[in-house]
């Protein structure tokens, strides 16, 4: 970020302006608190969808939270999927490419809002309480999503920096730095 000052201001602003709204509005119990479940029960479900179960329902409500059912066993990757796919930021990358240039600039200030988004509701969701979690298991957890973390955060800022090439360049990279470990890891 600080090597491409230039390029991220509009990312920052927008990161910068979710800031003052969350503090001034979002992150007081109920104000947003049914959007942010929406979001996160939309996240439940594009992991179904992706990882080929059907989606069935999905409910929130102001006071009760959220649910969402499939159809089929369903797996860890399903459940833990708020915490780590940043499904608003996706959406906004994925809609970049054919933003008109002249129009890159407000659409990197809204994915710097959703970017920041997605780390103020993984922060407020993530708990003891949290029947995901409890689900795939703590100790999963805390070895799955700082590194899942790091890429989504990698792909969002690379996305800002430079765009889709830049996000093509950085997962080529952790792919690449993913072989030589595993071929480093084989050699042991």
């Amino acid at each position: 970020v600080a090597d491409a000052w230039e390029p991220m201001t509009p990312f920052l602003l927008g990161a910068g302006a979710y800031v003052v709204a969350w503090y001034a509005f979002f992150r007081r119990p109920g104000m947003g608190s049914v959007l942010s479940t929406l979001e996160h029960e939309i996240t439940h479900s594009v992991l179904a969808l992706a990882t080929f179960h059907r989606v069935t329902s999905l409910k929130t409500s102001w006071s009760e939270g959220g649910h969402m059912t499939f159809r089929g066993e369903g797996n860890w990757l399903i459940a833990i999927a708020p915490y780590f796919f940043p499904t608003l930021s996706l959406a906004v990358m994925f809609a970049m490419v054919w933003v008109d240039p002249g129009h890159l600039p407000i659409a990197s200030g809204i994915l710097g809002a959703t970017f920041t988004y997605h780390a103020t509701s993984t922060f407020r969701e993530t708990h003891r309480q949290q029947t995901d979690l409890i689900q795939v298991g703590f100790p999963f957890a805390w070895c799955f999503l700082p590194g899942a973390n790091v890429v989504g955060y990698g792909l969002i800022l690379s996305a800002a920096r430079a765009g889709v090439t830049g996000s093509e360049g950085f997962l080529l990279n952790v792919w690449q730095h993913t072989l030589d470990l595993a071929t480093h890891l084989q050699g042991l």
